[in-house]
């Protein structure tokens, strides 16, 4: 007898749901919204730039050619608009740091660049810098958080983007702000110092972290103190602050001149 084969019998239960068809409107719609996004950012920033620090919506919004409403939409107010303005300063910044640290060739060269870049970048819009450091860091999400993505990366391949190109994040999810750009910073000191050390001569953890910390903040101090020049007095040009803020970081913190005191005896 020929034997014939029995259909396998059919599965119990529903069939699987087709995949969902990817709404074109929607993918679009995204897009747009992105674009605008990116757009509203930049041109309050430029704003910013023209009317000052304290610019309020409303002036910004005018000066952009749009509504306040605008803005509150895509922004939900001003703090959120802050974020997302240092979001799209501070990264780029970063990028341009990162940048220099890469192509420096010794650790006082690292400094040197470092500076220099950090001094024409606060220079370059001190009225968006302001705007930016003015925001009170977010208080939801740890510490350890933040160092732990800035590890991360810290640790990209050579040669590979940021995204910097790319529209920040919504409201809620922003990359970093400027606390973490501090902390980012702070990493890229410590990489450098453990690049351009002997193996002998390297700080290991915690006081590697204590002194990288210490250093950017004398440089973020001194930088926007240095910005922050009353009117009416002499301010040194940026080569020349560069320069006393490398040999502060580099050699130590005694103003020139100043006595050494004796060791103790002992």
């Amino acid at each position: 007898m020929k034997h014939v084969d029995t259909p396998e019998p059919a599965p119990e239960g529903p069939a699987p749901e087709p995949a969902p068809a990817v709404d074109g409107r929607s993918s679009r719609w995204a897009r747009h919204r992105a674009q605008r996004r990116i757009e509203l950012i930049r041109t309050a920033r430029s704003a910013v730039d023209e009317l000052g620090a304290q610019a309020s919506m409303e002036e910004i919004a005018s000066a952009c050619k749009t509504s306040k409403s605008v803005y509150y939409r895509y922004f939900g107010d001003k703090a959120g608009l802050q974020r997302a303005v240092g979001e799209y300063t501070v990264t780029r910044m970063r990028d341009r740091l990162e940048e220099a640290a890469r192509a420096a060739g010794s650790f006082e060269d690292t400094v040197e660049a470092m500076v220099a870049e950090y001094l024409l970048s606060i220079e370059r819009s001190a009225p968006v810098y302001r705007f930016v450091v003015a925001l009170p860091p977010e208080t939801g999400r740890a510490r350890h958080e933040r160092h732990r993505a800035e590890r991360g990366r810290g640790e990209r391949a050579r040669g590979e983007r940021s995204g910097a190109d790319e529209a920040p994040a919504e409201s809620g999810g922003e990359r970093y702000g400027i606390q973490e750009f501090v902390e980012s910073v702070t990493a890229l000191l410590a990489q450098a110092h453990v690049r351009h050390s002997p193996a002998a001569h390297r700080l290991a953890e915690p006081v590697l972290g204590y002194w990288a910390a210490s250093t950017i903040g004398m440089v973020r101090g001194a930088g926007e103190a240095w910005m922050s020049t009353p009117a009416g007095t002499e301010r040194l040009s940026r080569e020349r602050m560069t320069e006393l803020i490398v040999g502060w970081a580099v050699d130590g913190l005694r103003p020139p001149g100043a006595p050494v005191p004796e060791p103790p005896s002992t």
